[in-house]
């Protein structure tokens, strides 16, 4: 068996370390959760300094009712934080605490007792199991981390029911104190290791997610959610790389016609619902067979892998069509829309991106210069000489 004294100072210090992190993030971030999970570890040593004072000071209502009520404490602020990051049913917290209160109201009438840790073991294995599930529906990219966390909490919260088994059949006289001693023990000790576990894992989750949400800003475009031009040349190298050379790769560029006309008559909130509504009909067409973004004000690119210039034309002339079918409304206007497309494409041992970028953008000019709501496919200049003089 491991030295007690030894394990507990061990506990007391880690998290007296970890709490002065989330508090130098929170000083610095000013996120509440990270206020929340310091003030939660502070809560956890206070507990085990209180329970180590009962060797000193005959205080019970310090050593005893302050100890289980700083126990109690611990997971309720873990979850106070976790709350506002999961996708879990928004519960009030007002009846959160007016519950607390009544637990704690209900401990100082008991806490002499035995009852009193049989009633702190049942609320602490009720709160980690809420916690458990917060962190079941909190969404993480730190995907294995976030299941050792469930499990810690988990496997808390059924610490705690077998020790409450335990005290119960202490308290009924049914199993001597000494039959249950290393019993106790195990459990104590698992519940300081599942304790620092716990707050060893949580950060890591924390600053995994933040830093995905700083990558996906700086790679999406915040008005329509689709890929920005930084974010989009980097996907479309990275599915190059393990493209077959003989394959092909087309890509599509997509420009709203007449676009100034609708930020004119209509105002630039109505262009921007405009843009996103363009944006929605692409990702529904092209969710699970292309790249898309958004890469410049009106204009988008749709980078297709392995498909040739027809199989690209022929998605293009879709979208645009169902782009063309219905109009688009905002508050109360009809507005018709349409868009024109130019489409290259190019085999991947020969790819060039910024070439292969270019050449659909010439063809969507000669799609504009000639009418409009149509696709190009061919630097067709013969096209220019039957065009109607058009401003695009």
């Amino acid at each position: 068996m491991l030295h007690l004294p030894t394990l507990i100072s061990l506990c007391f210090i880690l998290n007296l370390f970890i709490a002065v992190f989330f508090f130098s993030v929170y000083r610095y971030k000013k996120q509440p959760c990270y206020f929340y999970f310091a003030t939660a570890c502070c809560s956890f040593i206070t507990a085990i300094a209180l329970i180590g004072l009962r060797d000193f000071i005959d205080f019970p209502l310090l050593t005893h009712f302050f100890a289980y009520v700083f126990i109690i404490l611990s997971p309720l602020l873990v979850i106070l934080g976790l709350i506002p990051q999961s996708q879990a049913p928004a519960i009030k917290v007002t009846p959160l605490y007016y519950a607390s209160a009544m637990c704690c109201t209900l401990l100082l009438a008991v806490y002499l007792i035995d009852a009193g840790q049989i009633i702190t073991s049942i609320i602490t294995a009720v709160l980690f199991s809420y916690a458990a599930y917060l962190m079941i529906k909190t969404p993480s990219v730190a995907v294995v981390q976030q299941r050792l966390l469930i499990a810690c909490f988990a496997l808390h919260s059924v610490v705690m029911l077998l020790q409450v088994v335990l005290l119960v059949l202490l308290y009924s006289s049914q199993i001597s104190q000494a039959s249950l001693a290393s019993g106790l023990q195990l459990l104590l000790v698992t519940h300081l290791f599942l304790t620092t576990a716990s707050a060893l894992i949580l950060p890591f989750i924390k600053f995994a997610n933040a830093e995905s949400r700083l990558i996906n800003l700086a790679n999406h475009d915040p008005l329509t959610q689709l890929l920005n031009r930084r974010g989009f040349f980097r996907l479309c190298k990275k599915i190059t790389k393990t493209a077959p050379l003989n394959s092909r790769v087309s890509l599509i560029m997509l420009d709203i016609d007449l676009f100034k006309q609708v930020n004119d008559q209509y105002g630039h909130e109505t262009g921007d619902e405009a843009i996103k509504w363009i944006a929605q009909h692409i990702n529904e067409l092209f969710f699970e067979l292309g790249v898309t973004a958004r890469i410049g004000g009106e204009e988008f690119a749709i980078f297709l892998n392995q498909q040739n210039l027809a199989q690209a034309r022929q998605l293009a002339q879709k979208l645009c069509s169902s782009i063309n079918e219905y109009p688009f409304y905002f508050n109360g206007h009809s507005i018709a829309l349409s868009v024109s497309a130019g489409v290259s494409s190019m085999l991947v041992r020969e790819l060039d991106m910024q070439a292969l970028l270019l050449q659909a953008d010439k063809r969507l000019y000669l799609a504009k210069e000639t009418g409009r709501n149509k696709v190009v496919t061919h630097d067709e200049k013969s096209l220019l000489a039957k065009a109607p003089s058009a401003i695009i």
